[in-house]
């Protein structure tokens, strides 16, 4: 007997969640087996009701894609799904890179939808089609450019970095916490293909011409 793909909806808009419930309810094949309205709801679904697939938006109390980052810390954690109306670049990079495996838009319509969750479930991934294309055209155009590629808090923080703070220091400028600046500092590395923070802030000096 085929299974059904067990998936959980998180959705602080409670009208557009029932209309995402009503559309996948439309296929035998997906059963939903909770909804929530913010991130300490989705990461309590994802422990207790463990879905095969969990659909989050980013902008929810707590914040979906911190949901993200820790429902894909989980044992046995479902594959995560962002279903916002941010097309951001940054946002859609942010939620890859905490976990998620696919990332639509909100106003798709049942069909697509149904379609997009069942090849998550099959293939491991799906990006609404218009958002891979441009993804894929921004990547070709930064690496050529690869400071264009940061994020407006990544280069706050390169910036500081390269004025010789500490991550200590750092936070206290910026008012975030120091995991928050870890968290700049790695994407920045990787962004920038360096092997530490030295390098990253010589890399800067030449780019901005900061002393």
């Amino acid at each position: 007997m085929i299974e059904r793909l067990r998936v959980a909806v998180v959705d602080d808009h409670s009208m557009l969640r029932a209309g995402v419930i009503r559309a996948l309810m439309l296929d035998d094949m997906i059963e939903v087996v909770g909804e929530g309205a913010s991130a300490a709801d989705a990461i309590e679904l994802a422990r207790v009701h463990r879905p095969d697939l969990i659909l989050l938006d980013i902008s929810m109390p707590g914040d979906g894609i911190e949901a993200a980052r820790t429902i894909s810390d989980l044992p046995a954690s479902p594959q995560i799904v962002m279903l916002t109306a941010s097309e951001n670049d940054d946002a859609v990079t942010r939620a890859l890179e905490a976990g998620a495996v696919g990332y639509l838009l909100k106003g798709i319509n049942a069909p697509d939808l149904i379609n997009a969750v069942k090849t998550v479930k099959t293939d491991g991934s799906f990006i609404s089609p218009n958002l891979a294309l441009r993804l894929l055209s921004n990547r070709i155009r930064a690496e050529a450019r690869p400071f264009s590629t940061l994020s407006e808090s990544e280069e706050r923080t390169l910036r500081l970095i390269a004025a010789g703070l500490t991550n200590r220091e750092i936070s206290d400028r910026l008012a975030v916490t120091e995991k928050t600046v870890k968290f700049h500092v790695g994407n920045i590395l990787k962004k920038l293909n360096v092997r530490n923070r030295v390098e990253a802030a010589l890399l800067a000096k030449q780019e901005w011409g900061e002393a």
